[in-house]
């Protein structure tokens, strides 16, 4: 922090503040850097980022057009303007902002100033897997987390990301925490939020993400998108042409058996390879067979996702606890992926999840080799 920027300024989503806490509500804590939830007190100064927020079960809310007071929306730092909130949480801390976070010039600091550099992989992409869900609370970062500690147990280099929502260290952590390999989120390229920001921008952040996964050495990637898939943004990325090339398969999280059903033929029907169902509804085993009736995809419990005999072969990675040696025969050269990628294009225009093999690393042959 180098200067305080203050006066008749319209603030961006990203622009980081520093406000001074003026009456608790809902949020009571604030993520630290490093994670830990630190207890909020009357007259606290703190460092929180303006941004939109999409949150069915809390608030909508946007970013303010002054730099008047507003509220704390969300405890992974998040400045903005109640419009509505849910009924079952308490009226929103409120903030009064101080001044804008300045650089030596007086100019304001924006996340996307300290964003990622993208990068160019120089190996093909591994499998890409989507977790999509009905709604907030569906059961998404669940799966995914089952997911991540189930094939990094096995030695499976694992990088997770989620790609929408609002910017919370609690997905990273347990990510990290499950084991991957590597863990990114839309805020590591430059986005606080992702509600209201403009499609081709989402789409290109989108790619970026996948490409650090995959330069990071993972062998499948997983990406967590946030919200229901009527949320807007996140229809908007469905129907888009990168969302389409970039993943391989969809694993939809649901709290009942007709939201799992209504969720995957609306995704089958856009032209994704739907690979099962996951989420809150497998707390019932009732539910559980009727989603699995319904949609004719297999329902897959916690232990399960975490079962790396069921989940590799159903994510495409090709995993049987090999050797070193069995590992050789499944490495396929990056340009014959390409190459196959393109052809498959040109001919089907839509997405199979059994497209792909993985080009194994020395180093993930090692680590494979001591499981």
């Amino acid at each position: 922090m180098r200067t305080i920027v203050s006066g008749a300024i319209r603030p961006r989503s990203g622009d980081l503040v520093l406000a001074r806490v003026t009456r608790l509500g809902h949020h009571r804590h604030i993520e630290s850097p490093n994670g830990r939830r630190a207890l909020l007190n009357l007259d606290d100064e703190i460092i929180v980022a303006y941004g939109d927020r999409y949150a069915t079960d809390q608030f909508e809310s946007r970013v303010p057009t002054s730099l008047g007071r507003t509220q704390f929306v969300a405890s992974g730092g998040i400045a903005s303007q109640v419009l509505s909130r849910n009924q079952s949480v308490h009226a929103a801390t409120q903030i009064v902002p101080i001044g804008l976070i300045g650089d030596d010039g007086g100019r304001p600091l924006n996340l996307m100033d300290f964003a990622l550099q993208p990068v160019l992989p120089d190996r093909g992409r591994p499998p890409t897997v989507a977790v999509l869900g009905t709604a907030m609370s569906s059961g998404k970062t669940t799966t995914v987390r089952y997911l991540v500690n189930g094939l990094s147990r096995a030695g499976i280099r694992t990088g997770a990301a989620k790609a929408t929502g609002t910017g919370s260290g609690n997905d990273f952590w347990c990510m990290i925490d499950a084991g991957a390999h590597t863990m990114l989120d839309f805020t590591d390229v430059g986005f606080s939020s992702t509600y209201r920001q403009p499609l081709g921008l989402l789409e290109h952040k989108l790619r970026e993400l996948v490409d650090h996964l995959t330069e990071a050495g993972s062998l499948i990637n997983l990406i967590e998108i946030a919200d229901g898939i009527y949320q807007d943004e996140t229809s908007r990325l469905l129907d888009c042409s990168t969302f389409h090339e970039l993943i391989d398969g969809i694993i939809f999280a649901a709290p009942d058996a007709m939201g799992a059903t209504a969720g995957v033929t609306h995704l089958q029907q856009l032209g994704y390879d739907v690979l099962g169902v996951s989420g809150l509804l497998t707390r019932s085993p009732l539910s559980a067979r009727e989603a699995e009736r319904a949609t004719m995809l297999p329902v897959l419990e916690s232990d399960q996702l975490r079962d790396v005999h069921i989940s590799a072969p159903l994510l495409g990675v090709p995993y049987a606890r090999l050797r070193a040696d069995e590992i050789d025969a499944h490495q396929i050269n990056t340009d014959e992926i390409t190459a196959d990628e393109r052809r498959r294009k040109e001919t089907s225009g839509l997405p199979s999840r059994k497209r792909y093999a993985v080009q194994l690393t020395g180093a993930a042959r090692a680590t494979v080799g001591t499981h």
